[in-house]
């Protein structure tokens, strides 16, 4: 009986390992064949690339791109007018970022900027980053925001392209614009990137770089005005704009002071002024009401007026007191 249970023992033990084997084996042909799976764990924090200031830089005017009706041009071909260009770098798949860029383009050019027109004083030219998009995307895309901004589909002045990678990555190495895929797209952006507009003088050059989702028409008129004269970067003019210094006023349609700005400039610059003189006069108060040779440091007093008033005070019984006749006569001292 003892020898029967140790062989089905045995048996079960086979058996068991037997499947083992299999389950083993399943599993490792299951993993081959799952190779598209993410790996496990955490994700690790990816940094988002930023955008460079390249002012001065010269464009890859000789890059070839491909419009969105399908005509193959080079990038000089969108500077061959004569005007500034307000170039904008997007993919035309972005759920994010790049929607948020384009419409501040159509809200920057309802808003004029001031007295310029699309076509007739400057140029917009949107290139994808994205070397899988093509023509047939970006036409989409054009004729979207052609419609918000009221333009025909033959308007001028507003280019979607597509191009190749290495041109993709020339350009955007030559304005600063910083982006790569993103490791983890499933459910997010399939590149990462930063936000902004290059505007580009009529010979191609950079002129000035515009970060943000927003761009207001001052600025945006300042910058269009100063790339169309082949200005590089940003003056004191663009500052005070920046600060509020200054101000554009339609009704002149100049640049002009902006009194608020000195009002509350000056308002401020005298309360600090005053509360300067304030605490100057309250520390002359205070060390006039100090003692000549007073530190600061309190002495113990009371230890020692406790010990001068003991030696004078007969009374107290502490000390004798030379000047006492009564404790120092001799023949008073026997009665």
């Amino acid at each position: 009986m003892f020898y029967g249970s140790t062989q089905l023992l045995k048996r079960a033990a086979g058996t068991c390992l037997a499947v083992a084997l299999l389950l083993g084996s399943a599993g490792l042909a299951v993993a081959q064949y799952r190779e598209d799976l993410p790996p496990t764990g955490p994700l690790l924090p990816v940094e988002n690339p930023t955008i460079l200031e390249k002012t001065g830089t010269m464009l890859p005017l000789d890059a070839a791109f491909t419009r969105s009706d399908g005509q193959k041009v080079h990038l000089s071909d969108e500077f061959s007018d004569g005007k500034p260009v307000i170039l904008s770098l997007v993919y035309y798949s972005c759920p994010s970022l790049c929607g948020f860029n384009q419409q501040a383009l159509v809200d920057a050019v309802l808003s004029g900027p001031r007295n310029l027109k699309l076509g007739a004083d400057y140029r917009i030219v949107v290139v994808s980053i994205d070397p899988d998009d093509t023509p047939a995307d970006s036409a989409k895309k054009k004729e979207l925001y052609q419609a918000k901004i009221g333009l025909g589909p033959t308007a001028p002045g507003f280019t979607y392209l597509t191009g190749t990678e290495s041109n993709i990555q020339a350009l955007a190495d030559a304005v600063g614009f910083g982006f790569k895929r993103n490791p983890y797209p499933k459910g997010g952006d399939k590149f990462l990137h930063s936000t902004g507009i290059f505007v580009v003088t009529p010979e191609g050059r950079l002129s000035q770089t515009i970060l943000g989702i927003t761009y207001e028409p001052d600025t945006l008129h300042l910058a269009l005005v100063d790339a169309s004269h082949g200005k590089l970067g940003r003056g004191m003019l663009n500052l005070a704009l920046c600060c509020g210094a200054m101000h554009f006023n339609p009704n002149t349609g100049r640049y002009e002071n902006n009194p608020w700005f000195y009002a509350g400039t000056a308002g401020g610059l005298l309360t600090i002024a005053c509360v300067g003189v304030f605490l100057a006069i309250m520390w002359r108060g205070e060390m006039r009401g100090r003692p000549v040779g007073d530190t600061g440091e309190e002495t113990d007093e009371s230890a020692t007026g406790d010990a001068s008033e003991a030696t004078r005070d007969p009374a107290a019984g502490g000390g004798n007191d030379v000047n006492d006749p009564e404790r120092t006569s001799p023949g008073r001292s026997g009665l």
